[in-house]
């Protein structure tokens, strides 16, 4: 069976999602671990397929890989790929610092929701030296190995202007916007707090109740607009997020949304 990166060589890389994975990185670990078959992409030339032995005969009984996370899968497969980076030419791009380890290990540091993180080959830790939740490590790898390709627009957009965003809208609406329009419903103080808690500055003017801009990494700020709930006319709480014009040069669209949804969690979590 081929590796993980030999198989995402064969995929477009578009993140389509037409699979039944988020991502083609995810699709490619689904394929490592039994959990997806290479035909699922319809978008792989299945003659190439043959040509590498990589199709399945479907007359062969299948052996089912049980016991593998996929996100564990594609974390080690993600630690292997940055040991090859020159991290060191990567850094002004992402906005982090390079910095010599302890055990002479090199790694880039930058803030990720108000902490700072130490990204390395062996993993990602906070400056406590505590070792950073799995989704969260894929985020910050994903966001390396885009490796920042020059300045923000600062245009602001709805996730919606972006290319094959349709079902994504969805996602972050329910996962992002309803969840902070729930939690901070006739709490515009406390959102205004908590946002500050992890360097959000307010924006002027603003249009809305409280508009918000989180620097979630160094080069994906994410803006909040609240507009709290108004009883008497019965409108509820209302939550837009919006994005830097060219936030897919920074994450592709299923890291961008995640990271949505960590900021919508930390904010809620920090508020209780």
């Amino acid at each position: 069976m081929a590796n993980v990166l030999d198989i995402l060589r064969l995929t477009p890389k578009t993140n389509c999602g037409e699979c039944g994975f988020p991502t083609c990185m995810a699709f490619c670990v689904g394929v490592t671990t039994g959990q997806a078959s290479l035909d699922k992409c319809p978008y792989i030339d299945k003659a190439i397929l043959k040509e590498k032995g990589l199709l399945e005969d479907k007359t062969a009984p299948q052996q089912e890989i049980k016991g593998i996370d996929p996100d564990t899968a594609l974390l080690k497969e993600l630690k292997s790929k940055v040991k090859k980076i020159d991290l060191g030419s990567r850094a002004e791009g992402l906005g982090a610092e390079l910095i010599l380890l302890k055990d002479g290990t090199e790694g880039l540091q930058f803030p990720y929701l108000g902490r700072k993180v130490i990204v390395t080959p062996k993993g990602i830790l906070d400056e406590s030296g505590n070792e950073l939740d799995p989704r969260d490590q894929i985020l910050l790898y994903n966001y390396v190995f885009f490796g920042g390709k020059g300045p923000l627009s600062g245009e602001w957009v709805g996730l919606e202007s972006f290319p094959n965003s349709v079902s994504k809208v969805v996602t972050l609406r329910k996962y992002t916007e309803e969840k902070l329009s729930n939690h901070f419903e006739e709490r515009t103080k406390d959102l205004i707090k908590v946002c500050k808690k992890i360097g959000g500055q307010e924006i002027e003017p603003c249009h809305a109740d409280v508009c918000m801009k989180i620097p979630v990494l160094p080069k994906v700020p994410i803006q909040i607009h609240f507009w709290d709930c108004d009883k008497e006319d019965g409108f509820p709480a209302k939550v837009k997020v919006l994005f830097d014009k060219r936030a897919l040069d920074f994450l592709d669209i299923e890291s961008l949304i995640f990271s949505a949804e960590r900021m919508a969690e930390t904010l809620c979590h920090a508020f209780g």
